[in-house]
């Protein structure tokens, strides 16, 4: 009797310490998250700095230096991924796992137009502001969820979204002084929980029969990043402004603080995928996100260090924090009851 007592407080322990580790590498990957946004925004803004002041040429730039990012984060993560003992027959499963492939078609929705939209966005509007529009995501995608994979949405998930809108609202009233272009970069911005929330429903089954640890860096990383600079080439050659793309990487490879920035993205970037995807095996995807999604409010304190270390200007009102706030609330009922937030996940 005693004994199975013993063992049973064994496991309780051990199912506590995998949970609060996996709330720990949820923090870790939401603040790697607004580091590489704020880090890739000052790069490519030292870039840009040369090019005409255009949409298209900061969209341009945008995807080349994300793409140079995301395939060095690849790279590092398999790199990882071999250190730590992953066989390399473990990528070669994966290709030829025909539903894993599905990770590229969710890689476009994710890269050229989540992810570079939320770059130029927050270029424009600021980190805080831009990250109350990208936490929508899980809003999001418990809609599409509903359309398309026929689940469930209680009363619960539309009170969150009442909250999380009134959120943006506050949030928006009052913009930054300064910031000439503030809702043009909200609007851009919105595309990004659109593209992430895609992103997940077509990646949905794909992650179920694959592993993530594989999966991520081959097709969510490598692969978004040759479909961005595909991208960026392609955009170039329609508009003919094919010495944008020459000029890019003659600026980037000639200075060493643009290259020591993107170092830095693509070093954040494997910390973050791979964190996240460890938090949800650890203590569940509900509050992975729950604490992934509260990016809005990790925006802040991230936003002051990377000001205060010269990286990127960073100003947010008032209304910008309370906002934030109200955002993050909503992103929680969404996501959860809170009583089930503070469960323990069995592992």
């Amino acid at each position: 009797m005693d004994t199975n007592l013993n063992a049973r407080e064994q496991y309780q322990k051990r199912k506590i310490r995998l949970a609060v580790m996996g709330l720990v590498l949820a923090l870790v990957s939401a603040i790697t998250l607004v580091m590489f946004q704020n880090f890739n925004v000052a790069a490519t803004d030292k870039i840009y700095a040369t090019f005409p002041d255009s949409l298209l040429a900061s969209f341009v730039l945008t995807l080349i230096t994300l793409s140079l990012c995301e395939f060095t984060g690849g790279l590092i993560m398999i790199g990882y991924n071999a250190v730590t003992g992953m066989p390399a027959a473990e990528y070669r499963r994966v290709l030829q796992v025909k539903s894993s492939r599905t990770v590229l078609l969710s890689a476009l929705a994710a890269g050229p137009i989540a992810t570079a939209c939320s770059i130029v966005g927050i270029s424009m509007c600021g980190s805080t502001y831009g990250n109350c529009i990208i936490g929508l995501t899980p809003i999001l995608t418990a809609i599409l969820a509903a359309i398309f994979l026929k689940e469930k949405a209680g009363p619960r998930v539309f009170v969150g979204v009442a909250i999380a809108v009134a959120g943006i609202i506050v949030a928006t009233l009052s913009p930054p002084e300064g910031i000439t272009n503030f809702y043009l970069g909200i609007i851009i911005v919105i595309f990004a929980p659109l593209g992430y929330s895609a992103e997940a429903i077509i990646s949905t089954h794909a992650m179920d029969v694959s592993d993530p640890k594989v999966v991520c860096p081959l097709y969510r990383m490598i692969g978004s990043a040759l479909i961005e600079m595909i991208c960026a080439v392609g955009v170039c050659l329609f508009t003919g402004h094919m010495g944008w793309f020459a000029n890019a990487f003659t600026i980037i490879f000639t200075s060493p603080l643009i290259m020591l920035f993107l170092l830095i993205v693509a070093i954040l970037m494997a910390i973050q995928y791979n964190a996240i995807y460890v938090s949800y095996t650890y203590c569940g995807a509900t509050r992975g996100s729950a604490i992934l999604f509260a990016s809005p409010i990790w925006s802040i304190p991230v936003g002051y260090f990377t000001a205060a270390i010269g990286v990127l200007p960073y100003s947010v009102t008032g209304l910008g924090i309370i906002g934030a706030i109200i955002v993050v609330v909503g992103i929680v009922i969404v996501l959860a009851k809170p009583s089930e937030l503070f469960s323990i996940r069995n592992v």
